[in-house]
C-alpha cells in the first residue's frame, strides 16, 4: 500500500494536482518552483516560442546540468578514494613504526 498524498503546484500560472510519496511533498513543490522559474526565464528571453519548445529547452538544460554534476561527483569520489588510501597507508606506517622496537 502506497502512502501518496495530493500536492497542488503551479507552473506558468497553470495549477496541477500531483501525487507525491508522503514526506516528499516539499521536495515536489521545490522542484515545481525551480521548473517554473526556469520556464519563465526561457519565456522572458524571447528566444523560444511555444510551451512545448520551452519545456524541451528546460529539460535539456536540466539534463546538461545533471551530466555536469555527475562528472563532478565522479571526480570528487575519485579524490576522496585517493585521500582515503593515503590516510590508510599513513595509519599503517604509523602503526608499523609504533610496533617496531626502539
Amino acid at each position: 500500500m502506497s502512502n501518496n498524498v495530493a500536492v497542488q503546484i503551479s507552473i506558468l500560472n497553470q495549477s496541477y494536482t500531483l501525487t507525491s510519496p508522503a514526506g516528499k511533498e516539499e521536495q515536489l513543490r521545490e522542484a515545481a518552483q525551480i521548473l517554473d522559474t526556469r520556464l519563465r526565464a526561457i519565456k522572458d528571453s524571447g528566444r523560444v516560442v511555444g510551451l512545448e519548445r520551452m519545456a524541451v529547452m528546460a529539460a535539456l538544460n536540466f539534463s546538461a546540468e545533471t551530466l555536469q554534476i555527475r562528472k563532478e561527483m565522479t571526480t570528487l569520489e575519485t579524490a576522496i578514494s585517493q585521500l582515503d588510501n593515503k590516510i590508510l597507508q599513513q595509519l599503517e606506517l604509523n602503526q608499523e613504526l609504533s610496533d617496531s622496537p626502539a
